[in-house]
């Protein structure tokens, strides 16, 4: 739903007047948290919200003197102030007027609180990695997106540009729809989603379709 790479790496831009430093900064940025998620994943590591991650990565970045202290200070909120995929805010407007949308994040409860808030995002629900106590792609998160599906509304299908995470949720039993964004993890030749579809709005008249 958010650009999160392209977001950060101009809000660090803004921070530091380096913006041919700030798509390193954001690459390391961003592969800290990964790596973290991995470990949590494991249970080598006690679960740390994504803010907590986020604050990590900043702190390495400074002490090995990619990242001015002052500068790192501004950007410890930037995952609150990502910027929506230009389709995403219509896209859920059209879903959400027909389907119960919930979103499912490995974004912390306050990260959400602050983007949902700023980006317009819509959704009747949203779920963060901290309510299952781990993350994406482990499979208790799914697992907990099933369990929160309103009764009789049957199997619900996981939205996402990650193909990795789409597999994960289709293990966990959920239907799959795949939707690409630039910096996404795109299909193996051998994988079979439900659904694909260029933007959002033409998945909302997919499901319709598939509805009537």
């Amino acid at each position: 739903m958010v650009d999160q790479a392209g977001s950060l790496t101009r809000r660090v831009a803004a921070a530091t007047g380096d913006e041919q430093g700030a798509r390193e900064v954001v690459r390391r940025w961003l592969d800290h948290v990964a790596d973290s998620e991995r470990e949590i994943v494991a249970r080598r590591r006690e679960l740390a919200p994504s803010h907590v991650l986020d604050a990590e990565a900043l702190d390495l970045l400074v002490a090995d003197g990619q990242l001015p202290a002052g500068a790192a200070a501004r950007l410890v909120d930037a995952s609150e102030h990502l910027e929506p995929w230009p389709d995403a805010v219509a896209g859920l407007d059209l879903l959400a007027a027909e389907a119960t949308v919930v979103g499912l994040s490995n974004a912390s409860r306050r990260t959400l609180a602050g983007l949902g808030g700023r980006a317009g995002l819509r959704w009747h629900q949203v779920l963060s990695a901290q309510d299952a106590g781990t993350y994406k792609p482990a499979p208790a998160i799914y697992e907990l997106a099933l369990s929160s599906a309103p009764a009789g509304a049957g199997t619900p299908f996981m939205v996402a540009a990650h193909a990795w995470d789409l597999r994960a949720a289709a293990a966990a039993g959920m239907r799959t729809a795949y939707v690409p964004r630039p910096d996404g993890d795109p299909p193996r030749p051998d994988d079979a989603f439900d659904l694909s579809a260029p933007t959002l709005a033409d998945l909302a008249a997919r499901l319709r379709a598939e509805r009537g």
